[in-house]
C-alpha cells in the first residue's frame, strides 16, 4: 500500500489525531482532497440557484435541466476513469490534466453565449470534477494509514457540509447581481491555485507504474458505452410519461452492466475486477453504496415539494430539513470516526437499519401535521448515514486487492453518483405513477410522495441486509 512510507507502525496502534492529516509530509494531499471536494460540491449546488438568471439572460429554458444533469454524467465517467488516466499521464499529469479539463470547462460556462455552450461547459467541468473527486479518493487510500482515512473522510464530509451551506448562499449574491457568469469566473483562479499545488508538489508516482510491455490503450470505447447508459438514466428524470421514463431506466440498466462485464475482462479497468459480485467484500461495499446512494437522493429530494405543497411552509424554510439530513449526516461521521474494532462493526451495522428507521418514520408522518417528528427523523435518516458511510468508505480501501488500490477507491464516488442518478430517475418514475399530476394539489403530491419513500424502503432493507453479510464475511477473513 502507498502509505506505508508515510506512517510509522507506532501512528498505526494508536488512534489518529486531527493534527496527523497535516503531519510528515501528508499536508498536501489532504489540501488536495479538501480542495477538491469544495470545487466539486460548490458547482453542484451552485447552478441550481443561478440557473433562473442564467435562462433569463441566455435563453434556452426547454433545456433548464441539462447543466445540472450533464455534470453529474461528466463526474460519474470522469471518477470511473481515474485509473485509466493516472496509468496514461502519472500522478503528477493525471492531476494537473483533472484541474486542466475543470477550468477549461469552468471558462467555458462563464463565456457561454447560449445554452448549448454552456451544457458543453458543464459536461467538460463534470468530468474534470469527477478526476478530482475519484483522484482525491486515490489519494485517501494510497497514501493515509485505515484509521487516518477515517479522519480524511470525516474532513471530507464537513467541507461537503460546508459547501451546502455556502453553495446557495454564493449562488444567491450572483443571482441577486445579475452577474450568473461570477458564479463561475470566481472559481477559476481556486481551480489554478488546487492545479499549481497538484503539479508543484505531487510526486510522478504513488505506486509502481505498469511496466512498457503492459502498457494499454485508453478505454474510450467503454467509456462511450458506459456514458450512454448514464445518459439514459438522467434523460428519465425529465421525462413525464411514465412507460418511455421504464424503458429509459431499463435500457440504462441494460447499457451499464454490459459496460461492467467488458470491463471485467480489460487490461486497463474502470472499476476493480468483482464489481457486481455479492461475494467480494469490495463488490458487496459498492452494492451497498449504490443502493444507499439511491435512496438518500429520494428523501431531500421530495421533502421541498412535500413540505411546500402538503404542509404549506414558505419557500424559505423548504430545504430546513435538507439541511438536517446533511446535519445528521455530518455529526454522525465525526462522532464515529476515530471507532475502531467492535465500535466500528457496532458503527456499519446500525448505520443502514437507523435509515430505515428514519424513513419509516419520515413516510408514516408525511402527510400528518407532525413537522417536529419528520424533521427529528430526517436527521435520523441522515445521521444513519454518517455513522456507517466512513467506516464503510475506509474498509473497502482496505479490502482492494493488491495492485487495484486506486481504481477501488476512484470507482467509489462513481458508483455512489450512479445511484444517485437512479435514485433521481426512480423518484420521478415512482411519484408519476402514483398520481403526482401537476405537483400542486395537495391531495395527488401527499400520496404520491409516501408512495415513493415506501418504496425507498425496499433498497435499504437490501443495503441493510448486505451490509450484515459483508460483516460477516469480512470477519470470516
Amino acid at each position: 500500500m502507498g502509505d506505508q512510507g508515510l506512517v510509522s507502525n507506532a501512528e498505526r496502534k494508536s488512534e489518529a489525531a486531527w493534527a496527523d492529516l497535516f503531519r510528515d509530509g501528508r499536508g498536501i494531499y489532504s489540501i488536495l482532497v479538501i480542495m477538491g471536494v469544495a470545487l466539486h460540491a460548490l458547482q453542484i449546488l451552485i447552478i441550481a440557484i443561478v440557473m433562473p438568471t442564467v435562462v433569463a439572460d441566455i435563453g434556452g429554458a426547454d433545456y433548464y435541466t441539462w447543466p445540472a444533469m450533464l455534470y453529474t454524467i461528466g463526474s460519474i465517467i470522469g471518477a470511473a476513469s481515474v485509473g485509466p488516466v493516472w496509468n496514461l499521464l502519472g500522478v503528477k499529469g493525471g492531476y494537473g490534466g483533472s484541474a486542466f479539463a475543470f477550468v477549461i470547462g469552468t471558462i467555458v460556462c462563464a463565456l457561454a453565449p447560449d445554452m448549448m455552450t454552456l451544457n458543453i461547459g458543464r459536461g467538460m467541468q463534470g468530468f474534470g470534477s469527477g478526476l478530482v473527486i475519484g483522484g482525491g479518493m486515490a489519494l485517501v487510500s494510497l497514501v493515509f494509514s485505515e484509521r487516518l482515512r477515517k479522519r480524511i473522510l470525516a474532513a471530507y464530509q464537513g467541507v461537503w457540509m460546508i459547501a451546502q451551506l455556502l453553495g446557495p448562499a454564493v449562488g444567491g449574491v450572483f443571482a441577486q447581481l445579475g452577474w450568473w457568469r461570477g458564479s463561475f469566473w470566481t472559481m477559476v483562479p481556486i481551480i489554478l491555485i488546487f492545479a499549481f499545488i497538484a503539479v508543484r508538489y505531487l510526486p510522478e508516482q504513488l505506486v509502481k507504474e505498469r511496466k512498457k510491455e503492459e502498457k494499454v490503450s485508453f478505454p474510450f470505447f467503454r467509456l462511450l458505452i458506459l456514458t450512454s447508459g448514464v445518459f439514459c438514466i438522467a434523460l428519465a428524470g425529465p421525462v413525464d410519461n411514465p412507460t418511455a421514463r421504464s424503458a429509459l431506466i431499463v435500457s440504462s440498466i441494460i447499457i451499464i452492466w454490459f459496460a461492467f462485464k467488458l470491463d471485467e475482462k480489460a487490461k486497463n479497468r474502470l472499476y476493480p475486477k468483482r464489481a457486481l459480485s455479492l461475494f467480494s467484500p469490495v463488490g458487496l461495499a459498492l452494492w451497498i453504496m449504490l443502493l444507499v446512494g439511491m435512496v438518500h437522493t429520494t428523501v431531500p429530494l421530495l421533502i421541498p415539494l412535500l413540505l411546500q405543497v402538503v404542509h404549506g411552509v414558505e419557500p424559505l424554510f423548504v430545504s430546513f430539513v435538507s439541511l438536517v439530513i446533511s446535519l445528521g449526516w455530518t455529526i454522525g461521521t465525526f462522532a464515529v470516526s476515530g471507532w475502531t474494532g467492535k465500535k466500528e462493526t457496532i458503527a456499519l451495522g446500525s448505520g443502514p437499519l437507523l435509515m430505515m428507521v428514519g424513513l419509516f418514520v419520515i413516510t408514516v408522518t408525511a402527510q400528518l401535521p407532525m413537522l417536529i417528528t419528520l424533521t427529528i427523523a430526517a436527521g435520523l435518516f441522515g445521521f444513519g448515514v454518517g455513522i456507517h458511510n466512513v467506516h464503510l468508505l475506509s474498509r473497502t480501501m482496505a479490502a482492494a486487492e493488491k495492485g487495484e488500490e486506486r481504481i477501488t477507491a476512484s470507482s467509489m464516488p462513481s458508483i455512489r453518483s450512479l445511484g444517485t442518478a437512479f435514485g433521481a430517475a426512480m423518484a420521478g418514475l415512482l411519484t408519476r405513477f402514483a398520481g403526482l399530476g401537476t405537483a400542486t394539489k395537495i391531495e395527488e403530491v401527499g400520496p404520491a410522495i409516501t408512495f415513493s419513500y415506501g418504496c425507498g424502503l425496499i433498497p435499504i432493507f437490501f443495503a441493510t441486509g448486505l451490509m450484515f453479510w459483508l460483516l460477516h464475511i469480512t470477519k470470516k477473513t
